[in-house]
């Protein structure tokens, strides 16, 4: 099975949304940072989607994409985006640097499981 790699800063929403994912059957790893990220995604080549937050203290999640492509530039991963406050503008930067679909916070959970479906190699978490 693949695995969903959840990066957001705000521990109590990314303990929610790991928990309602699995539940929905999919494996998850998260962390609170863009490096932890990073780190994590050397470690565990099973990971074949990235949920990232877009406003993060350490880094912004399209650094953290461009990061992920500058280390791992072979590796098959997917990435998805979430946030609270980004622009229209801050949206089209990700999607030019890979991001799949953006997300607003609160997320509507069924459009997320929708897409997490879609990208393949994910369990159906629609069920």
């Amino acid at each position: 099975m693949a695995h969903v790699l959840i990066v957001d800063d705000e521990p109590e929403y990314l303990d929610e949304l790991v928990e309602a994912l699995s539940f929905r059957g999919l494996s998850t790893y998260s962390v609170g940072r863009g490096a932890e990220a990073l780190d994590l995604l050397a470690r565990e080549p099973g990971i074949r989607v990235v949920l990232t937050d877009m406003r993060m203290p350490d880094m912004d999640g399209v650094a953290l994409v461009e990061a992920v492509h500058g280390r791992f530039p072979g590796r098959d991963l997917r990435f998805l985006m979430m946030t609270g406050h980004a622009a229209d503008a801050d949206m089209e930067r990700a999607r030019q640097k890979g991001v799949l679909r953006c997300f607003p916070k609160p997320l509507a959970f069924d459009l997320l499981c929708d897409a997490l479906v879609e990208l393949g190699g994910v369990a159906d978490a629609r069920t």
